[in-house]
């Protein structure tokens, strides 16, 4: 991989690099013909972007939810052997072995998140470096080309440097004995990347017609600009190649990426770009997330990946991924392993107080009580008036959902009942521990096998997800985060800009009817956090939350011990039944709580700097002369 990566398709040895072709079977004069035929080549690049939000692969790696390395989600599969397992133990060299997933490396594939970059990156690079070789191509054609190459180099690029740090400078196509190609630093590699999206924004259209909707364009660009330049200024990333210590902001970058954030709402508010920050109901907010059959993007999405998963596909996905056991008709790993949100994502949802006002649950003015000092006895009340998108996030014991074979169906998560005592003796997930929680984004009452009396994949089909990278919602988080770092004032803004950071945060609350954050948390000692919150309750379950804790260096705020995550244990006032349908629509039903430590769900990343950053396999750093590790590996 690295550098030598991009010599070809091989990951074995530098020779070996050498003996696939770059160009996927294709010779030069096919690739070269016509405006057709290098778009075509170019556009091998789409496939390779990363399906966050889809279950792939084989192995045990393909029930790996891509978030359940966080604070988010616990994975509820037993074996030790499984990627995400392995992976939050900290094994990450023996996750080498497998494909799929986050740190995995394929041996002579391209299925992983970074060999795929790397491929894409040499696909850009061929037709950067070649475009003036194509026999029948207009200007306007050309600028279409090059703009999505230049878009594509710097996506993929940007998928590096963010989980390794500074890369060399992957400019051209290498040759064989190229293989002294040194790395640089995090800030040298960004601003070579930053050329890239500047010429993307230049050459890319505001709007593609029907036909190629979903490529890169003018807003995508601007979108990817404003959330490269944030991540560049973070703390993380000021750091060199020899340490991985905390460091402070970069206050300059992070004035240019606020403007960069008001740059792109402004564009999309001054233009028919098909976007719009989405208002209305909560059943529009909803429809961000769950999609129309026949509708390949929302509004929301900036950039996003257009393809639509096959039925098979998308049953499968939701089966491994957010589906309990109680609606599949199989038994095995694919029925039976999910994940499960945490007690500690749950908690970021604030409550109404008595007043009207929302306020973290921390703050005794929302009516939160929380559980005794011996962890238990924790009200029902508590789960009540939380903020709406806990609701459209998160399932809770007794809600009615949908219907099992025709009869009313009621969610059994609390302690001996039915979906929580089959993950406890389940032959897949008996020695992981239930966190209390179910999912509810990607998922609705109808996906389940008994929607059907065929018991078929019908009701996973109803509507259609998919892996979005960039929604307009994130440039007001970006913006907020951005320009109240470089100013350390949340309720003013300098000149040129049109929104305090206070304003960009309470626009995004406005829309699901949260009321603005009160005075007590504008304070420039308490907004970082405040944002922070407000940030991983809106992008929760989005890909984002693992970049996050990394790029602001708060694994060892986040993960305090080895075991950190907490188990939220429901007990059902009106006994422990484990049929839930025999209640009156679940009105009967009320619940208190207590809450134990998670003893067999590790996170060990905060007790060593070194897992802000990946590790580059051993083989990589024999292969390349000058390649530098990254420090503790």
């Amino acid at each position: 991989m690295l550098a030598a990566s991009v010599l070809c398709l091989s990951m074995t040895s530098c020779e070996k690099y050498l003996d696939k072709s770059p160009d996927l079977g294709l010779d030069e004069s096919t690739i070269y013909a016509n405006y057709e035929s290098i778009r075509g080549f170019l556009d091998e690049c789409y496939p390779l972007l990363e399906r966050w939000n889809m279950q792939y692969g084989a192995g045990l790696s393909r029930n790996a939810n891509p978030m359940a390395n966080t604070d988010e989600l616990a994975s509820m599969m037993s074996t030790n052997n499984w990627v995400a397992n392995n992976f939050n133990q900290g094994n990450w060299y023996s996750v080498t072995r497998q494909n799929n997933w986050e740190v995995g490396f394929t041996a002579g594939g391209n299925t992983t998140v970074i060999n795929k970059a790397y491929l894409a990156i040499r696909i850009a690079n061929k037709v950067i470096n070649n475009i003036s070789n194509v026999a029948v191509i207009t200007d306007d054609e050309k600028k279409l080309i090059l703009g999505q190459a230049y878009f594509y180099r710097a996506w993929f690029y940007y998928n590096l440097i963010t989980r390794y740090g500074g890369m060399p400078i992957l400019d051209k196509v290498f040759d064989a004995g190229e293989d002294d190609i040194p790395r640089v630093t995090y800030r040298e590699s960004h601003n070579w990347m930053m050329q890239d999206i500047e010429k993307a924004i230049e050459l890319l259209p505001v709007l593609w017609d029907d036909s190629n909707y979903g490529r890169p364009d003018k807003a995508a660009a601007m979108g990817f600009k404003a959330q490269a330049i944030l991540y560049a200024a973070s703390p993380l990333f000021q750091n060199d190649l020899e340490s991985t210590i905390k460091k402070e902001y970069d206050k300059d970058l992070c004035l240019e990426a606020a403007k960069a954030a008001q740059e792109c709402l402004d564009f999309i508010e001054n233009n028919d770009t098909g976007r719009k920050f989405t208002q209305g109901t909560m059943e529009d907010y909803a429809g961000i997330f769950i999609l129309p059959t026949t509708t390949f993007m929302h509004e929301e999405y900036l950039w996003w990946d257009r393809r639509k998963m096959t039925d098979d596909e998308q049953a499968n996905t939701i089966r491994a991924f957010w589906q309990w056991i109680d609606f599949d008709k199989n038994t095995g790993p694919d029925a039976q392993g999910f994940a499960c949100p945490t007690s500690e994502i749950v908690k970021l949802y604030e409550r109404k107080g008595s007043d009207g006002i929302y306020y973290p649950i921390t703050d005794s003015r929302s009516g939160y009580v929380g559980t005794d000092a011996d962890g238990k006895n924790g009200p029902w009340s508590d789960f009540t008036d939380r903020d709406p998108r806990m609701y459209n996030n998160i399932l809770l014991p007794g809600q009615r959902w949908g219907n099992k074979d025709g009869v009313p169906y009621y969610i059994t998560s609390w302690e001996n009942g039915s979906a929580y005592n089959r993950v406890k003796t389940g032959s897949e997930t008996s020695k992981k521990q239930f966190t209390g929680f179910l999912w509810h984004k990607y998922f609705w009452e109808e996906a389940s096998h008994f929607y059907t009396t065929a018991h078929d994949n019908t009701g996973y089909n109803m509507y259609r997800i998919k892996s979005f990278y960039i929604r307009v919602t994130e440039m007001y988080l970006d913006y907020a985060e951005a320009l109240f770092e470089a100013t350390g004032d949340a309720v003013s803004a300098p000149d040129g800009f049109k929104m305090t950071p206070a304003d960009a945060i309470n626009k995004v609350r406005a829309r699901v009817g949260v009321t603005p954050v009160v005075s007590d948390y504008l304070t420039s000692e308490r907004f970082r956090d405040t944002y922070r919150r407000e940030r991983e309750v809106e992008l929760m379950f989005e890909r984002h939350r693992w970049e996050d804790l990394r790029r602001w260096m708060i694994l060892d705020e986040v993960f305090k011990s080895d075991t950190p995550i907490t188990n939220t244990i429901w007990t059902c006032d009106q006994g422990n039944n484990a049929n839930g349908a025999s209640f009156n629509d679940g009105k009967d039903l009320t619940f208190t709580y207590r809450e134990e430590r998670n003893t067999v769900e590790n996170r060990v990343f905060g007790k060593n700097n070194k897992y802000y950053l990946y590790p580059f396999p051993g083989a990589e750093i024999g292969s390349l002369y000058n390649l530098k590790q990254n420090p503790g590996w």
